[in-house]
């Protein structure tokens, strides 16, 4: 069984993986993070709707906020590894 921390670490390593590969795909595929976020927006929205499932809906916006580098705690901010 995970307890909240080791599900906390998960997360935040599974947002940071998505968003990784969505950057590396951007920089050969231009357009694709964009299009990402739209397709991860609908999926939250669709989540949302019909789910109680808080950690599926958390992880697709700690993937969103990383990618975008906005939250909604911190305004805006810079995406993850922005200029490395």
């Amino acid at each position: 069984m995970l307890t909240d921390e080791s599900l906390r670490t998960m997360k935040n390593a599974t947002a940071a993986m998505f968003t990784v590969l969505v950057q590396v795909l951007e920089q050969n595929m231009p357009g694709i993070e964009a299009a990402f976020l739209e397709r991860l927006g609908q999926a939250y929205a669709e989540m949302r709707n019909d789910s109680d499932d808080l950690n599926g809906l958390e992880l697709m916006r700690w993937t969103q906020s990383l990618l975008t580098g906005f939250d909604m705690v911190h305004g805006q901010g810079s995406p993850f590894l922005e200029g490395r």
